[in-house]
């Protein structure tokens, strides 16, 4: 926060709320229509508000999509860094991403969704900043799984190699969703099978296990030191 902010706070918490409300609106059209044919006047006009308001704070679409990564990556960095969770790292991304796919395809039948994938896909590149994002969550993972086993995530690699087996197979199972005409199965249901499949292949039921142990020996680890 800078001296500015502290200095006039109403004018801060106005320009979050018209920030958030913009990357709201985007969020949902984006979902419904797909990034490349959703324009920033229907996002503004969506929002209530004129488009040079949006452009006061978002100079192009690609900064207003980036915004919106960013807003869903802080969202699941609250919710899996949360002292007060007790479901262990495979059942709680289980569960996330099992909800988060029944969300998106509940919307309209899953076609905005599948708008927004296809156009993602099609570019001749990722760019920079959602690589970014991609690595961050797998990062959160990997961290969160060597909690659960007591280990430290730079030192043994079976944190990490089990956070990108569940990540890339995710966005794997997307892509394979989207680009199907007619999919054997609910995007849920094909998130959710990519999650038991890691776990059948990397023994994941003994990391289950593990945890409350792994979180003991850290811990005494801790005490140790």
């Amino acid at each position: 926060m800078t001296d500015s902010d502290n200095a006039y706070p109403l004018r801060t918490a106005r320009k979050h709320s018209t920030r958030t409300a913009l990357v709201d609106a985007a969020a949902e059209l984006f979902a419904r229509k797909g990034v490349e044919d959703a324009t920033l006047d229907e996002v503004a006009a969506h929002a209530g508000m004129h488009v040079q308001t949006l452009y006061r704070h978002f100079p192009s679409k690609a900064a207003l999509a980036q915004a919106i990564e960013l807003k869903y990556l802080e969202r699941f960095r609250e919710r899996i860094e949360d002292p007060a969770r007790t479901e262990d790292t495979l059942t709680f991304w289980r569960d996330w991403v099992e909800t988060a796919a029944r969300e998106v395809t509940e919307r309209d039948g899953g076609r905005g969704y599948r708008a927004a994938i296809q156009q993602r896909f099609a570019a001749t590149a990722v760019p920079g900043n959602l690589l970014a994002s991609w690595f961050e969550y797998e990062e959160l993972l990997a961290r969160s799984l060597a909690r659960d086993l007591g280990v430290h995530p730079d030192k043994d690699p079976q944190p990490r190699l089990i956070a990108c087996a569940l990540w890339a197979g995710n966005v794997n199972a997307a892509r394979r969703w989207v680009m199907s005409e007619k999919p054997g199965q609910t995007l849920s249901a094909a998130c959710v099978a990519v999650v038991d499949g890691v776990v059948a292949l990397l023994g994941g039921e003994a990391l289950r296990k593990s945890k409350k142990t792994g979180s003991s020996r850290a811990a005494v680890n801790r005490r140790r030191r």
